[in-house]
């Protein structure tokens, strides 16, 4: 199969919208599939729009139309995916585990086998299979559970959206201090028990590094007769499934399924999440970009838990730490401030009981979007960690 290229398109930002300029190009999101919104079109800000060759000057002859600016965020986006492609490396170096490292970005198998070398090399960690995917993909957890039974746990969901590479990276990194530095926090791993699933997409994520750069689905078919595949599995939850946020066209990149949980990843995840006794205190999604730090709930405007004051404050909070290590901004805000969107991961972890909830929009702001250098890897992962240190010792702190 040949790779899609992106020869020609450029990333264009808009000036922030009017009410009637989100509106025309919310139209034109639900009825083209040749244009891809990076960054949603929302009435007060600006939208970020992948846009092929061709369409280019009319695009932005109906923007100025409604007296919208545009600047070109990214100037040749083949280009880019090219000259940040990854340089294909599995073989293990010399005395070490396992052929992650974070600076450069992995694929499926190569996630699977840090967690696995992980797992081998503490006692108190272990792989849980918890299924496979649409494509028969091994999907499987790294399991920590050295607080023992009874101990709070926490859940770390990444890679939901196939092109943002910068979520596993993070997460992964995350997981290896949490695990290789436990002398710098044994109360941690003491006194909490983790449970982290590094490709919660393998199929999409796969398709991102072999054929299309820029996936986001899964790659499962529902019958379209153009034969588009995949579902968007931040939108496949079954909580307020199909409310807001989603396309029933399933061409589009926020189709949300013939039902909720059609997408046997999502089965999957569900399904081992529910065996998890006690119910997670913490439910963290990695994704990108956007620099944003997200609480529920996302499905409407102004549907609030009913601990969300601790929850923004605890946004607030680890969104000032992770500030401290480079001055990167992330900006704490209720996830449908955003864009309202029903049928994601965090409303439906929210809502069977876990106490906090986050989606992480990591780096960056739009500079390379989805297409992050791996330069950035590690920067990205030391200030998550300061932002992750102040909400782990929030939910220590209520550990007696």
């Amino acid at each position: 199969m040949a790779k899609t290229s992106y020869d020609g398109y450029q990333v264009l930002r808009t000036s922030a919208l009017t009410a009637e300029a989100s509106a025309m190009l919310r139209e034109l999101q639900l009825t083209t599939n040749s244009i891809d919104f990076w960054a949603e079109p929302i009435t007060g800000r600006s939208a970020d729009i992948n846009t092929p060759p061709e369409l280019l000057a009319s695009l932005k002859e109906m923007l100025a139309s409604k007296g919208v600016e545009v600047s070109t965020m990214i100037e040749d986006v083949e280009k880019l995916i090219q000259e940040t492609r990854p340089v294909a490396k599995t073989a293990k170096s010399e005395g070490k585990r396992y052929a992650m490292d974070w600076d450069d970005y992995y694929d499926h198998d190569t996630l699977n086998e840090f967690i696995e070398a992980l797992a081998d090399a503490n006692d108190f960690a272990s792989i849980i299979p918890i299924g496979q995917s649409y494509e028969g993909r091994e999907m499987n957890v790294l399991a920590i559970t050295k607080a023992g039974p009874g101990a709070p746990n926490i859940w770390l969901e990444a890679g939901i959206h196939a092109r943002e590479w910068i979520a596993p990276a993070v997460a992964t990194f995350i997981v290896r201090e949490l695990v290789e530095d436990y002398a710098e926090h044994p109360d941690y791993l003491d006194k909490i028990n983790w449970y982290f699933i590094p490709s919660a997409n393998p199929d999409g994520y796969a398709y991102s590094h072999e054929h299309d750069r820029l996936w986001r689905k899964t790659r499962s078919d529902h019958g379209s007769i153009l034969g588009c595949k995949g579902v968007d599995p931040n939108r496949n939850w079954g909580f307020h499934f199909g409310e807001s946020g989603v396309s029933h066209n399933k061409c589009q990149e926020t189709y949300c399924g013939p039902e909720a949980f059609s997408e046997v990843e999502m089965q999957n995840i569900r399904d081992f999440v529910l065996t998890l006794d006690p119910v997670p205190v913490l439910g963290w999604c990695f994704h990108s970009y956007s620099q944003l730090w997200l609480w529920p709930y996302g499905y409407d405007y102004g549907a609030y838990p009913e601990n969300y004051k601790e929850i923004q404050q605890l946004a607030i909070d680890a969104s000032d730490a992770l500030y401290a290590v480079h001055g990167t901004v992330f900006d704490p805000i209720n996830s449908a401030d955003l864009y309202p969107a029903a049928g994601a991961s965090d409303d439906w972890y929210k809502s069977i009981g876990m106490r906090f909830v986050f989606t992480t929009e990591l780096r960056d702001t739009g500079r390379y979007g989805f297409v992050l250098p791996k330069d950035q890897i590690i920067p990205s992962g030391e200030e998550m960690w300061a932002g992750f240190t102040t909400v782990v010792n929030k939910v220590l702190e209520d550990v007696q």
